[in-house]
């Protein structure tokens, strides 16, 4: 009998699924030995090298703990390069992903830091379990939809547990009003209902457009091949399923929408909308995309979307295409597009608003189940495999709305007064904030320039900033720079949104959204630390003369470090791992005998570097003396000759025209 295993063939989505033996029915297979083939590769899901997935979380921390505790010995005692490429290792033979390249030494502190391998640790557990659980047929509309019931109580746990600690966190301005993260959590859009209104406002806001335009809408449904779902619609193993994770999935959806706009960008084709990511019961996403187009070129939009939807296995669905890819233009004189969309927006965000009362079935999902128990279990299955559920596109940025609703119009005013700004720029963004306080998305469509244009042509923007360090130390007093930015967790550069910056015809004028410089504390502590405290400076200190928002009092305070090693100990106050530690971290006595030879090495290099730069350094300090002595004696004399020019002017000695333009400036 033929193996159920088979390399994936050229008809491939992800280059992640080329490298790893994948699932398939072989011709001849039965069921049975399919089955036996899927339970052999669930087990072998929670083997990560040295970490073995588990729902222990106690083991999670203490496996973070002791290999970032690993990673900071390595770092004492081989130096940084020789660490790094250890720490390195110990990521890929767990199956993790490594840090960005902000550099060699941003990349070694995140390594050291245990928060760093326990996040991740965290999510690869989460989506072992589950793509285990789907292996194992357990994930369907018969068994536990959407998610399994064990990784979905893991997630409710995470968000207890987050819940907790916004509770017990306060955040602290400079003008001392204190509230609790929960609080301020609230008050965006991670608060459901929020979420809905925006989204509600501004699919609203597309489709008035669209009508003002004169354009067309529809609805488009994409759904994979069959290879990527394991279950069939009517809860059996599908003999076809290749293996592939939601998150693959995800990333085949991708690729082939990244191909259509591609398409469509060659053709000269515009559109703009919305797209809904939603589970299929065991799991599998698929796409709702709601669009607007010019009507002249609906066939060919459409055309270029189901080409690229049907590339793979069109044979499936050969006597009826829409399995695949299904379209159903709206037609205004039924319903509006807002109001087509609306049911898919509630089941994916907390399904309240859609049940109305007198129609039936209205608080179901497609699969019967009440939306008041499904849209979490949809939620925790977004939040599992790190998937977007709401994307526009082809629309101008939603930050300048928002920066633009949370504008005071005292501190505007203020800020007005500073600056100067030029007119048209004033009345630009006056506009603007009236009618986003409004919430007339409409109309801020219109100031924008509207939908399916360059972003890079709208009249405001994002003001990104490299966020300024309130250190007094780092203060030049003669120039009035600040010579440092305030840097991340791992010292890596952090830029963030201050503001908005609006273009008009003299050039453009930068606008301060972010007053409050936040300190954030756990409730009963005097001193934050580390993850419970997060300091914020109201505005890069070089940009408006005065450090507008700055907080003296509190200038010059000191960070906690985020090791217990700092530049300026010795590699030798690291205590030693033991014997437990060895074993978890697996790699480290392995170069155990390295360990004398490469740190005598590093030593030498550092006494050798130390007598270099000494020299370097006396020079260069009698270098900058005799320059900066003789600036002086260059302004000393051009001011004596100044004082005496200006001495024989008054006494009739000279005229005016006698003294060269500027010579007395």
């Amino acid at each position: 009998m033929s193996s159920p295993f088979r390399r994936q063939g050229g008809d491939e989505c992800s280059p992640a699924l080329e490298k790893r033996t994948l699932l398939a029915g072989v011709a001849g297979a039965s069921m049975p030995d399919i089955i036996k083939a899927r339970n052999a590769l669930a087990e072998t899901q929670l083997d990560c090298g040295p970490w073995k997935c588990s729902n222990d979380e106690q083991a999670l921390i203490d496996h973070a703990n002791a290999v970032a505790r690993a990673v900071e010995v390595d770092a004492a005692q081989l130096g940084p390069e020789k660490a790094l490429e250890l720490a390195l290792h110990r990521v890929r033979e767990r199956h993790l992903t490594p840090p960005n390249k902000h550099g060699m030494n941003i990349m070694l502190e995140s390594l050291k830091c245990p928060r760093w391998w326990g996040k991740r640790l965290r999510k690869l557990t989460n989506r072992r379990l589950e793509q285990r659980q789907r292996l194992l047929g357990r994930t369907q509309k018969k068994d536990e939809i959407y998610i399994s019931d064990p990784v979905y109580r893991r997630m409710i746990d995470q968000a207890n547990r987050n819940a907790r600690y916004l509770e017990e966190s306060i955040a602290v301005n400079q003008d001392g009003d204190e509230y609790t993260l929960a609080e301020l959590v609230e008050l965006g859009t991670s608060n459901p209902k929020n979420r809905y209104a925006e989204l509600m406002v501004r699919i609203s806001g597309l489709e008035h457009w669209g009508e003002k335009q004169g354009l067309t809408s529809a609805m488009w449904t994409i759904t994979l091949q069959s290879a990527k779902h394991p279950m069939r619609h009517n809860g059996s193993p599908n003999p076809k399923y290749d293996g592939a994770t939601p998150k693959e999935a995800q990333a085949c959806l991708q690729k082939q929408w990244s191909k259509t706009r591609a398409a469509w960008d060659r053709a000269g084709l515009r559109v703009y909308g919305l797209r809904i990511v939603e589970p299929h019961h065991d799991g599998t996403p698929h796409w709702h995309i709601l669009i607007w187009m010019r009507p002249e070129d609906e066939a060919q939009v459409t055309a270029i979307m189901r080409r690229y939807a049907l590339e793979h296995c069109p044979e499936e669905v050969a006597h009826n295409p829409s399995i695949r890819f299904k379209s159903v233009r709206i037609d205004p004189s039924k319903g509006s597009a807002t109001g087509y969309v609306v049911k898919y927006v509630c089941k994916n965000v907390n399904g309240e608003q859609h049940a109305r009362k007198n129609v039936e079935g209205d608080d179901l999902d497609l699969y019967g189940e009440p939306l008041a128990t499904s849209v979490p279990r949809v939620e925790a299955w977004s939040r599992c495999w790190g998937i977007r559920q709401f994307q526009f596109f082809g629309e101008p940025t939603i930050d300048v709305w928002r920066q633009l609703r949370r504008t005071d119009e005292e501190r505007l005013a203020d800020w007005e007064a500073a600056i100067r700004p030029e007119p048209e720029a004033a009345a630009i963004l006056h506009d603007a904030r009236k009618v986003a306080i409004a919430g007339d998305y409409y109309k801020y469509l219109c100031l924008m320039g509207g939908p399916m244009q360059p972003r890079d042509a709208a009249p405001i923007r994002p003001w990104r900033v490299v966020r300024q360090t309130t250190d007094i130390a780092n203060f030049d007093r003669i120039t009035g720079e600040w010579t440092s930015d305030k840097l991340g967790r791992y010292g890596e550069p952090v830029a963030s949104t201050w503001g908005l910056v609006v273009n008009s015809q003299v050039g453009q004028t930068e606008y301060l959204t972010r007053y409050y410089r936040w300190t954030i504390e756990r409730k009963g502590e005097a001193d934050a630390v580390d993850v419970q405290r997060v300091t914020e400076t109201a505005t890069p200190l070089n940009l408006v003369g005065g450090g507008v928002g700055v907080d003296f009092q509190r200038v010059g305070e000191a960070a906690a470090p985020w090791t217990c090693i700092s530049n300026c100990t010795d590699g030798d106050s690291a205590a030693p791992l033991d014997e437990w530690e060895r074993q978890v971290t697996g790699s480290f006595g392995e170069h155990d005998r390295h360990l004398r030879s490469e740190r005598q090495r590093r030593i030498t290099n550092i006494q050798q570097q130390a007598k270099i730069d000494a020299k370097q350094y006396r020079a260069m300090s009698v270098r900058r003396r005799l320059e900066h002595e003789e600036r002086e004696r260059l302004r000393a004399s051009l001011e004596e000759g100044r004082e005496l020019l200006i001495a024989m002017l008054a006494r009739g000695e000279l005229s005016p025209a006698d003294i060269p333009p500027g010579a007395i400036a």
